[in-house]
């Protein structure tokens, strides 16, 4: 999960894709002010927020406040460095779960507690989009913060570099994402050997809702063979109906796990018999940690969809 939950898992999904869609638009992750090569310090970057931010030296005492940061942090080798990571769902690595946690304040709970990060003695607070007003606070404050938000696979593997360079891990940061595009094209290319399959993703319910064409989750089933329902969706997550669906005949319907809801349930819902993939209960669950999460275990969750649209290709060997 890539925001903290507030009481049940449809309201914590529904902010990841709130915080996603905020800064949908932007498609280069972390624009450089300059262009220093390599992990160079001091260094200067604007980040997601349009901030040009000054990292002096590489830092020593990091907060991250999103599951996804704390991944991309660990697997370049800093989890030593880490000092407060966002709440409960910062779960992986098991390492994690021992940080201690700054959430907990805000409207829906997924805004840091100010006073929490301050004592923490944080050199930079690697954050994802929304949050102006307790950000502005923080570097009030004097605390660094810098923001990424990846909006598909290519804009994620340009974060974790920019987190490379800020953190003086570029070197981490280079092999681990050529490994990530190597993977991910070998996926993309053998998914493309077989036939595209029509796909409905379902992001949570009630309302019945999706993912449209600009947002992580939809290039990601792009990538793995899938041509999705929503693709002439206006909106980032726009909600879709049972007649909609029947009309449109999706061959395989995928669930995320996050939303809280079975095959099983899918296929009893009323009407939903109407729909051909749920008729030929081609109805699949989805780990939302592995695909809503823009970090380095996207690839397992690109693997994990080219596994569902093409199970000829992709055996499970007993793995899945």
């Amino acid at each position: 999960m890539q925001v903290r939950r507030v009481s049940r898992a449809l309201v914590a999904l529904a902010v990841v894709f709130v915080f996603t869609a905020l800064t949908g638009c932007a498609r280069n992750a972390a624009t450089e002010a300059r262009s220093p090569k390599g992990s160079s310090f001091p260094a200067t970057l604007r980040d997601d927020d349009g901030v040009s931010v000054t990292i002096k030296a590489p830092p020593r005492r990091i907060v991250t406040f999103a599951p996804s940061n704390t991944e991309i942090v660990f697997a370049l080798g800093l989890g030593a460095r880490l000092v407060g990571v966002s709440g409960k769902f910062d779960n992986y690595p098991p390492a994690a779960r021992s940080i201690p946690s700054v959430g907990g304040s805000g409207q829906f709970g997924v805004d840091p507690n100010v006073e929490r990060v301050v004592a923490l003695h944080p050199d930079l607070m690697l954050a994802i989009s929304g949050g102006d007003e307790w950000k502005k606070r923080l570097r009030d404050l004097g605390i660094t913060v810098f923001t990424i938000n990846a909006t598909d696979f290519a804009d994620l593997l340009h974060d974790i570099r920019t987190v490379g360079e800020i953190t003086g891990t570029t070197p981490a940061a280079t092999a681990l994402t050529s490994r990530m595009a190597a993977q991910a094209q070998s996926i993309a290319a053998k998914a493309s050997t077989e036939s595209r399959v029509k796909c409905f993703f379902e992001a949570f319910s009630p309302p019945l809702t999706t993912v449209g064409p600009r947002t992580f989750i939809f290039d990601l089933l792009k990538r793995a063979g899938c041509d999705p329902v929503s693709a002439a969706a206006k909106s980032d997550y726009p909600e879709w109906s049972v007649d909609q669906l029947a009309a449109q005949s999706p061959a395989i319907y995928l669930v995320a796990s996050e939303s809280g809801v079975s095959p099983a349930q899918v296929e009893r819902r009323p009407a939903f018999g109407a729909i051909a993939a749920v008729r030929q209960r081609h109805v699949y669950l989805i780990e939302s940690d592995l695909i809503s999460r823009p970090g380095p275990r996207v690839v397992l969750g690109l693997l994990a969809l080219a596994r569902i649209l093409h199970p000829a290709l992709f055996p499970c060997g007993g793995t899945c």
